[in-house]
């Protein structure tokens, strides 16, 4: 499991947002609900291309926001239930996973490749990549897990 290393330059998400533990798959329910609402938000950069932006982490409590949503140009007419969330300039740790691999993926990622790779966690957003071949109806679809690295 050899990620790719990548910076990516600052930008900012609008979508729906979600705090707590997803003890219950509360974000795959999001999603699920954000669906139908993505055309409503305006000033997208690459409408296929969508994120998950983990942030907030509260080690205590396991609690974190979770930002599902698209890179805007503007933060101008964000939508009714809609939020936006900055994403800082970062170099990345770029894993290549699945729906149902997810967990082990950013376990792995954490506890397995990090401690050896010479780098260490910033503690800045981590995101999901879900680009435009995507298929979240196919547990085999790609995406991306990019953990923030210095």
């Amino acid at each position: 499991m050899e990620p790719k290393i990548e910076g990516r330059s600052a930008f900012t998400v609008v979508g729906v947002k979600y705090h707590g533990k997803n003890e219950n798959n509360e974000i795959k329910q999001m999603w699920q609900d954000f669906g139908p609402r993505m055309s409503e938000i305006k000033h997208m950069v690459n409408s296929s291309t969508c994120y998950g932006v983990c942030a907030n982490t509260d080690e205590k409590t396991g609690e974190f926001d979770y930002v599902a949503g698209f890179e805007v140009e503007s933060v101008a007419d964000i939508p009714e239930g809609m939020e936006s969330m900055e994403v800082p300039e970062a170099t990345y740790a770029l894993f290549n996973t699945t729906l149902p691999a997810i967990g082990e993926t950013f376990h792995n990622a954490h506890h397995t490749w990090l401690p050896q790779s010479g780098y260490r966690p910033t503690g800045g957003p981590e995101l999901e990549v879900y680009g435009e071949d995507f298929e979240p109806q196919d547990p085999a679809s790609t995406f991306g897990v990019c953990i923030p690295i210095e």
